[in-house]
This record gives structure tokens, sequence and C-alpha cells, in this order.
């Protein structure tokens, strides 16, 4: 016998809705039944009836969206490669779905990195191609922003999610706790028969930073997402 494989939650939202659409009807939180076609029902409840979703994380371990967003940690093994390696690409995807003529569309906030490791780096967001291109070598369209629409308000019926690709590289030149240090020593005698004589001695060293990624703040991406109609001019 052919078991079948579990489709993602995503698609078993939208399948579930659907018994709801056909009879004109869909259940909202606490059993409550509510008309589709209540105009003045707030979209965003609508999250979970097939109309819309969206969600974020790193690839395999995405997170849907709720009351329009959704965060992206970065754990602190990331710190510690940055530490060691002093950069280091960050992989995540964005999914999305948006039935009907209302197009979709999302921005990515950075964090505000605090003052240890990724305090102390300069840090690139922007969007690649798949997966595998966000590596610290990428180099990203200088026009790069952190937003996108990735689906527009044209028709739609698909229950296909439009997965996108980001990048985000955190470069380190110098911390700021480290560096080099030098130093040196000159002595003047006079030997037993009156001779002068001096000696002269140097040592130096690296001073290596002791910021310690066990103590790296938390940190998250934020990603929003919103719907829109669309305009006039489009119509």
């Amino acid at each position: 016998m052919k078991h079948r494989k579990t489709p993602p939650s995503w698609q078993r939202t939208l399948k579930l809705s659907a018994v709801g659409i056909a009879a004109g009807v869909f259940v909202g939180a606490g059993g409550t039944t509510l008309a589709l076609w209540n105009t003045e029902l707030d979209f965003a409840a609508q999250t979970h009836s097939g109309y819309e979703y969206f969600a974020a994380g790193t690839p395999g371990a995405t997170k849907a969206a709720v009351d329009g967003q959704v965060t992206v940690p970065i754990n602190a093994e990331t710190a510690a490669t940055l530490k060691e390696q002093r950069a280091v690409a960050i992989a995540f995807e964005t999914q999305s779905i948006s039935q009907g003529n209302l197009g979709l569309r999302y921005e990515i906030e950075q964090p505000d990195w605090g003052d240890n490791i990724f305090g102390a780096a300069d840090t690139t967001l922007f969007r690649v191609g798949a997966e595998n291109e966000c590596t610290v070598d990428a180099a990203p369209n200088a026009d790069a922003k952190p937003t996108s629409t990735p689906v527009g308000a044209e028709y739609s019926a698909t229950d296909e999610p439009v997965v996108e690709h980001w990048c985000l590289i955190a470069v380190v030149d110098e911390f700021p706790d480290e560096g080099g240090y030098a130093n040196a020593a000159k002595v003047t005698a006079e030997d037993p028969a009156d001779i002068s004589v001096e000696a002269t001695d140097e040592w130096q060293a690296e001073v290596t930073t002791v910021l310690d990624p066990a103590e790296e703040p938390r940190h998250e991406l934020t990603v929003r997402y919103e719907t829109f109609r669309p305009s006039v001019a489009d119509s």
C-alpha cells in the first residue's frame, strides 16, 4: 500500500478552507462562523482561510506570520563563526500566497545589533536567486532594498507559494578591543673601565578581542507584510 506524503501545513490550511468557501462561510477563532462576503471583516483575520499566507525563516524551518509579521532568529553559533572567520553569510527565505485580486508585499528590518560581536560588524541585506548563492563573497546590487512585492494585485487562485531567498552578510574588519602592542626599553651605563655602554630591548604582541559569542544578545530580523488591492490606475 502506498502512503501519501503529508502536505505542508499551508497546503492543509488552504484545502480545509476550501470546504468553508464552498459553503460560503468559514469558521473563525472560537468556532464563530463568518460570511466570506462580510466587508466589515478585518482582512488579517482571513490569514487562515486560504486567501493569504506568509512565512519566513531559514530554509526548511520557516514560521508563519502572526498579525502581519514574523521574526527570523540569528543564533549564537553564527556569532561564533563571525568572530572566528571575520565574516558570515546567513540565508533565509520567504513564502507568499495571496489569492484573488489582492497583492502582497513585505519589508525586512534589521535589529539593533548591540555592542558585542555583531555590533562591531558591517551588515548588508539583499535578495539572491537561490539559497546557495548566499556566500560571504556575494555582491549585492547597488540598489538592493529590504523590500519585495512577490505577489501582484492581478487575480490569482494558486495555492503554491512564491519563494524568495535573502542573504545577510556580516563582516568585521577589527574588533574595538583588539590591535597591536609594541614597546622598547633602552638602558645606558658605564662599565668598570668607565666606557659608556647601552642595551636595548624591544617586544610586541597582538591583543585579541575578549568578546564572547556566549554573551551575544538574541538577534532577530523582523519581516512585516501586508496585502493591497489594485490601484485605480491598474484597473
